[in-house]
């Protein structure tokens, strides 16, 4: 049973541009922070830059 839509972003390295990944967000959480505010920040190792580099968020898809 479904408990609300959510939407999958890929992350994206800010240097290189190289894809790193996926995270799925509500649009809104319960507390009322949006997407943007709980994906502020957030690093990930990148293989070409070779150290841990902040993301770029771009939306994929929506989920069923």
């Amino acid at each position: 049973m479904p408990r609300g839509k959510r939407t999958v972003f890929a992350m994206f390295c800010t240097e290189s541009g190289n894809r790193l990944g996926t995270l799925r967000f509500h649009k809104q959480d319960k507390q009322g922070k949006g997407w943007k505010e709980h994906a502020e920040g957030i690093k990930k190792y990148c293989p070409r830059c070779m150290k841990h580099m902040v993301v770029k968020l771009k939306e994929e898809k929506h989920s069923k």
